[in-house]
């Protein structure tokens, strides 16, 4: 009579969950507690990873097993895994959505999890803790099954402890600019947490969310009420016939050309390297460019119409004759 191997379900467990199983899992099925010891005894075919989170196989843990594991730590003690009790967030959520300035996911020192205020629960090896502030957010379950916060909550998430505004600015640009989060979305979330425009590196993001959405529309206030004629918006120039750049907005009757600057918002050092090249072809074809940021509009208008209106009002200037326009579809 053939009999049963006691493992196999375990063996089945550590298949569907990547190796990675707790020690309730693991008594749920039968398996001594003398067998778990000795199955991770020194050299011994299983690993203790984290308090309770057992590897069912040595060696290094990949970057899957180790979100996984951080999940079931964080798990309450006893329980299995349910959906959406506990989340990734922070720097787990936004290297695995491709920011680059979060780095490449097997990278990461720590993987940041999420769980309900109430809960007891403190960082451990490689695992850091967040709390939510109000009611656990829904979440959704990832291609490889793990549960996660999106990447606007795991921005706000990450917020307090990111104290560095350099690189907290550069991964919201990353995220709204690569349409993983909408700006909206991403205001709402950074401001639920009570006072959080006291953190520096929020109010700063904030400021220049806000001034990024209003900058069109500003401007054409602005130029409004400065009396001046309203530009063309966006056209395409082309100089002697040829592609020479396409301005925020231009006064063709002058040959004048404003820039709105959004420099927190570029991608990348090369994507605000291409909007100076862009108004240096411009300078170089004899137009004058006027050059301004959202913020600065908005603050301190003055300057920036004052140029304007001299420049309108004394055109047309330079290569007037030679530059054609087209309105951008």
């Amino acid at each position: 009579m053939t009999r049963a191997n006691p493992l196999d379900p375990v063996a089945l467990l550590g298949a569907d969950q990547q190796h990675i199983a707790t020690r309730a899992q693991l008594r749920r099925l039968g398996v001594p507690s003398g067998t778990i010891a000795h199955r991770l005894r020194p050299g011994g075919p299983w690993q203790q990873v984290l308090p309770r989170v057992i590897c069912l196989q040595n060696g290094r843990l990949t970057n899957h097993q180790r979100l996984r594991a951080a999940l079931a730590y964080a798990t309450p003690k006893g329980n299995e895994p349910r959906a959406g009790e506990v989340l990734l967030t922070g720097f787990a959520v936004l290297a695995d959505a491709g920011l680059p300035s979060a780095g490449h996911p097997a990278d990461l020192g720590s993987v940041d999890v999420l769980i309900p205020r109430q809960r007891r629960v403190c960082d451990s090896e490689f695992v850091r803790i967040f709390r939510a502030g109000g009611a656990m957010p829904g979440g959704f379950e990832r291609d490889d099954g793990l549960w996660s916060t999106t990447v606007a909550r795991a921005l706000a998430d990450l917020a307090p402890k990111e104290t560095g505004q350099r690189r907290f600015r550069a991964l919201c640009a990353e995220a709204v600019q690569r349409r993983h989060c909408e700006l909206g979305e991403l205001l709402d979330q950074l401001l639920a947490r009570p006072g959080a425009l006291g953190l520096p590196q929020v109010a700063r993001v904030v400021e220049d969310l806000t001034a990024g959405v209003r900058s069109v529309g500003e401007a054409r206030e602005l130029l409004a009420h400065a009396g001046l004629p309203e530009p063309l918006w966006n056209p395409v120039l082309f100089l002697d016939g040829r592609f020479l750049a396409v301005p925020d907005a231009y006064w063709p009757h002058a040959c004048v050309a404003l820039e709105i600057d959004s420099r927190a918002w570029h991608l990348r050092p090369a994507d605000h390297e291409r909007t100076l090249a862009r108004a240096n072809r411009l300078t170089a074809a004899g137009l004058p460019v006027v050059r301004t940021t959202p913020v600065r509009l908005r603050r301190d208008p003055a300057p920036v119409l004052h140029e304007l209106t001299a420049l309108v009002t004394t055109g047309p200037h330079g290569p007037h004759a030679r530059v054609t326009w087209r309105r951008a579809r």
